[in-house]
């Protein structure tokens, strides 16, 4: 599902988060949800709408990403 993406894997995306010291301010589920979000806002395009970053976020439920959001 991410094989043209300009991020191809989620330990570049995980290792960028721990060079911000993310894991100081987030749980490791709350950098799952990051990561899943990430992925899939770059692998269809973001256009305001949770439904679609949920299509493509694997075992992410819309109202778990919109939770994770608010």
């Amino acid at each position: 599902m991410f094989q043209n993406t300009i991020i191809s894997n989620e330990p570049s995306i995980y290792k960028f988060f721990n060079q911000l010291n993310f894991d100081f301010y987030l749980t490791n589920p709350q950098l799952k949800h990051l990561e899943n979000i990430i992925n899939a806002m770059i692998s269809k395009g973001f256009n305001g709408k949770i439904s679609d970053i949920a299509e493509l976020a694997p075992a992410r439920h819309r109202t778990s990403i919109t939770r994770f959001l608010s």
